[in-house]
């Protein structure tokens, strides 16, 4: 049945994208500022109440509309914890491909610091955990909901475009941050963006976010979008050179050597056929498989 369509709701009787995106982040602030009351203070406490305010609008919103909660993309099965392997992994590559074009080319160096093999490998553990938290944060806020909803509506090169610069926008207040900057944090939403239409799974991005962050901030020692926040023993990571190469205060992300990777990485796996989405993100649905089966149907 066909509608006159409201600025409140389509001529199919939909919610339009607007006052979803808008309930989404709503819920979100307010679940998320309840759950800060009761977090501990920093920056995971602060990452985990935003976690949670995202994962419980994202959900929330796909029951709305017929879908259930693991269409969000942190479905729970056995796949979730292959593709967080997997997906770091990919991140941990990606990562330290920049760290070494870096330091060939001189915009990275490194001094000898007191430690031992056991101390590195278990602040190795340590950083992942601490890593975690925020990752999933940002994946959730912006790989969740947000990005299937626009791609539904819009195609996927509309949702990861957009939420890609809205990953940028984010880090704009972050120390050292610049030009060169946010345009390399949104090159790495759009890495992450492609990730997850071609999965389905933010157990998969989250992942590949992790093992970025991990990469830099903890296998390299050196600052992670502006922020030096944990540190590894035996050896201190220090940029090198002009800015463009070392990053500066920023860290690699602030590097063009990471723009030619994070480019080139995307590129290659929107082409590559190798990412596919597992069957628990099959099983689980989602707003893209519904946008991609409709037009399935339509060809």
């Amino acid at each position: 049945m066909v509608r006159a369509s409201t600025p409140f709701l389509t001529s199919t009787g939909r919610v339009r994208i607007g006052w979803r995106l808008g309930g989404f982040f709503g819920v979100t602030l307010l679940v998320g500022g309840v759950v800060g009351v009761v977090s501990p203070p920093g920056v995971v406490g602060a990452a985990f109440a935003l976690l949670v305010g995202a994962l419980v609008a994202g959900s929330t919103l796909l029951m709305l509309d017929g879908q259930r909660p693991g269409a969000l993309g942190f479905y729970i099965a056995r796949d979730s914890v292959t593709e967080s392997v997997r997906g770091t992994a990919l991140g941990v590559l990606i990562g330290m491909t920049v760290v070494g074009g870096m330091a060939l080319l001189g915009g990275m160096t490194w001094e000898a610091r007191p430690g031992t093999v056991v101390g590195w490998l278990t602040g190795a553990v340590g950083a992942l955990a601490w890593f975690a938290i925020p990752a999933a944060a940002e994946e959730s806020l912006l790989r969740g909901y947000p990005l299937q909803a626009l791609t539904e509506a819009y195609g996927p090169l509309i949702g990861i475009g957009t939420t890609s610069v809205a990953f940028g926008a984010l880090h704009l207040g972050n120390p050292g941050s610049g030009v060169l900057e946010v345009v390399n944090v949104t090159a790495a939403g759009l890495l992450f963006g492609v990730v997850y239409v071609k999965t389905l799974s933010l157990w998969w991005v989250t992942g590949m976010h992790l093992g970025w962050n991990w990469a830099h901030g903890y296998a390299a020692d050196v600052s992670v979008s502006g922020l030096d926040v944990v540190d590894a023993p035996l050896y201190e990571g220090m940029t090198a050179g002009a800015d463009w190469l070392g990053g500066g205060t920023f860290g690699p992300e602030g590097s063009v050597v990471a723009t030619c990777v994070l480019l080139v990485a995307t590129l290659g796996l929107w082409r590559a056929g190798a990412l596919k989405p597992g069957t628990a993100a099959l099983d689980a649905g989602s707003l893209v498989r519904a946008e991609t089966e409709r037009n399935e149907r339509k060809d």
